[in-house]
């Protein structure tokens, strides 16, 4: 009687092993088929005051690169081009179909009387534009990495252009250095202030005299 109850609990026991063994690989695929943790975005960085998203690439010119598909390129300028021009009345956009040379004139930005370019950081032929600021600009005060960017490159060379530009650490480094550089252009008895708590003032020109302008433009997006 024993030897039945023993051999009765044996045959139990392997059944239920038997029937979770088949139900494993089940629990695996279903963990394997549910949806995966919502990607965290890329950080955005912030030197001196300045925004500086790390996923993107940078021009000394303080203009950005953002690849988008092979040869696209989406393109615009830094937060610290924005705010160091501040107020911006018009921009000046290339048209769809116009090549655009890396490293010279893509476009501009007038402030009263007052006309800068902006150096291209890509080369290629211009494939779209942002039609919303160049009829409101001031969208690229509030969002120049966003909804303010400008045009869409075709870049037959996109990887050597990107390349080029700066990344990382080393657009960090690039970035302290234009913080300093400005900083010590707007300091010398004006009471000119960069920073506003922990982010830079949104127009740095307001904050020097007019006589001024077009030399710290110059010098600090190499226009």
């Amino acid at each position: 009687m024993v030897a039945i109850l023993v051999l009765t609990t044996f045959v139990i026991f392997v059944l239920v092993d038997y029937y979770f063994q088949r139900r494993a690989p089940q629990r695996v695929e279903a963990a394997s088929a549910s949806p995966k943790a919502k990607e965290l975005p890329f950080p955005m960085d912030t030197v001196g005051g300045f925004k500086l998203p790390a996923q993107l690439a940078y021009h000394p010119g303080h203009s950005w690169a953002a690849k988008e598909g092979r040869q696209v390129v989406r393109v615009g300028m830094d937060d610290f081009a924005v705010r160091l021009i501040g107020k911006i009345d018009q921009l000046e956009l290339p048209a769809r179909g116009r090549w655009l040379r890396q490293g010279e004139k893509g476009w501009a930005i007038k402030r009263g009387s007052h006309r800068y370019e902006i150096l291209s950081p890509m080369e290629g032929e211009v494939v779209d534009v942002n039609m919303e600021v160049l009829q409101n600009p001031a969208v690229l005060g509030t969002d120049p990495f966003g909804a303010g960017w400008l045009v869409a490159v075709q870049a037959p060379a996109a990887e050597g252009n990107l390349k080029n530009l700066l990344h990382g650490r080393l657009a960090q480094r690039w970035m302290e250095d234009s913080v300093i550089t400005l900083q010590g252009r707007i300091d010398g008895g004006t009471g000119a202030r960069l920073q506003d708590g922990g982010h830079a003032v949104s127009d740095v020109l307001g904050q020097v005299p007019e006589d001024r302008w077009d030399d710290l433009v110059r010098e600090l997006l190499l226009s």
